[in-house]
């Protein structure tokens, strides 16, 4: 039961050795595979001492005394073990864990090994896909976590991510970037064309990746309620072709999303009202109402009642867009 402080003491008496680091990091990185234990490792300090020995290798590095040159390849390749090891370590045990039972220094400091190991070309896709679940964790906590993970340069280590070949990473990149509005550095962020078009190429990627497509259609639900980042979205040739196609992809989910954005387009007005009418919203508002209000869609359609209360959430919105803009 007491393994994990067992660890914790040996990497404390190490004396700076790497490569006793090394060996004890492998272990720590082992043991938080099960996700039973991640609490008792957690409360016996394995996490504060991932954060520690991070620290202190990154200190080492900067070290005015640090020689690149005088390090052997045995021992560079060691450090580089180390570094993704406890890195890592810290993904696992956050991918599951309250942040909010975390102390702050434990929060705070989570956040930079995290980002580093999305951000190292060495790290495997399944340690960035851990590390970016963690940073979404850590972030939803509030305001404190979101700054920390915009000062530590979160914006562009996690839009690189969203480049990924693999399409898990995509998607934690996706949802991590997602959660960090409303942030201002976020908000002038999405005011770019340039970075919308990326969100809009995977709101409509539903089909091939359905996840990234959500959080992504869910993330300009939330940020056209800004009136610069809708105009930048007017601006876009592909916004017209995204809420056609979404209004008309028969996912609950993403028209859900989508009435949302075109909910706030509607209500700036202006050009966004012009560009979001042209696309025939409010004509499809007014079908879909007539095509299912009153409906027995449980009978009718075999829904669940999931899926009930989210239709009906819909035409409420179709009724209010129809309503106030038809």
């Amino acid at each position: 039961v007491n393994v994990p402080r067992g660890m914790v003491e040996l990497a404390n008496n190490a004396n700076d050795s790497t490569s006793i680091l090394e060996q004890i990091s492998i272990g720590l990185v082992r043991m938080a595979c099960e996700p039973s234990v991640r609490g008792n490792m957690i409360q016996q300090g394995c996490l504060s001492a991932c954060i520690k020995i991070e620290n202190d290798e990154i200190k080492k590095l900067k070290s005015p005394t640090y020689s690149p040159s005088s390090v052997t390849p045995e021992i560079k390749k060691m450090c580089t073990a180390l570094m993704l090891n406890v890195r890592h370590c810290i993904a696992k045990l956050l991918v599951t864990t309250n942040p909010n039972i975390l102390t702050s220094s434990q929060r705070m400091g989570s956040i930079r090994p995290l980002l580093q190991l999305v951000k190292d070309n060495e790290s495997s896709d399944l340690s960035k896909f851990e590390a970016l679940l963690s940073v979404t964790n850590i972030s939803s906590v509030g305001d404190e976590t979101k700054n920390r993970v915009i000062s530590e340069k979160g914006i562009k280590i996690l839009g690189y991510a969203m480049f990924s070949e693999h399409e898990m990473v995509r998607r934690a990149a996706t949802e991590a970037m997602s959660n960090l509005y409303p942030h201002p550095d976020m908000i002038e962020y999405l005011k770019d064309s340039e970075n919308l078009r990326l969100w809009v190429a995977f709101a409509t990627d539903y089909e091939e990746n359905f996840d990234c497509a959500k959080a992504a259609c869910g993330c300009l639900a939330m940020a056209t309620q800004e009136h610069n980042v809708a105009l930048a979205l007017t601006e876009l040739k592909s916004y017209e072709g995204m809420v056609k196609m979404l209004l008309e992809c028969g996912n609950l989910e993403m028209l859900h999303r989508i009435l949302v954005v075109v909910l706030n387009m509607l209500g700036h007005g202006g050009k966004s009202k012009e560009a979001t009418l042209k696309v025939g919203s409010v004509t499809f508002c007014a079908g879909y109402i007539q095509s299912f209000e009153g409906k027995n869609v449980e009978r009718d359609l075999n829904m669940n009642a999931s899926d009930q209360e989210l239709m009906e959430t819909t035409i409420d919105m179709a009724k209010s867009i129809v309503t106030n803009f038809g």
